[in-house]
């Protein structure tokens, strides 16, 4: 129980610095981790879902559905818009495992 007040601790934490705009850097190890980056940069935005849609042209809901299933169905295209609307610059890194 401890352990799991620490880590909301450190969301809340992190989430009022989002807030404030004290980071605008963010680390994103894998693809996967892209939909975590694109709602930290909206909310260090100290933007609504509805104003990330309005700038989009689709509804409120729809950005809703998209940082609730983590952008999971979302096309790479469309990661690309969100991205560009939110101002983030992403620098890519791409590396091949080593054959197991």
């Amino acid at each position: 129980v401890r352990s799991q007040a620490d880590d909301l601790r450190v969301e809340l934490a992190d989430f009022d610095r989002l807030r404030e705009g004290a980071l605008s850097t963010f680390e994103a190890a894998s693809l996967e981790e892209l939909a975590t980056v694109l709602v930290k940069a909206r909310i260090a935005r100290g933007w609504t879902q509805r104003q990330l849609a309005d700038k989009l042209g689709v509804a409120e809901q729809q950005i809703q559905r998209y940082e609730a299933s983590e952008y999971r169905s979302t096309s790479l295209a469309r990661l690309c818009d969100i991205a560009n609307a939110l101002g983030v610059i992403v620098a890519q890194h791409a590396e091949l495992k080593p054959s197991a």
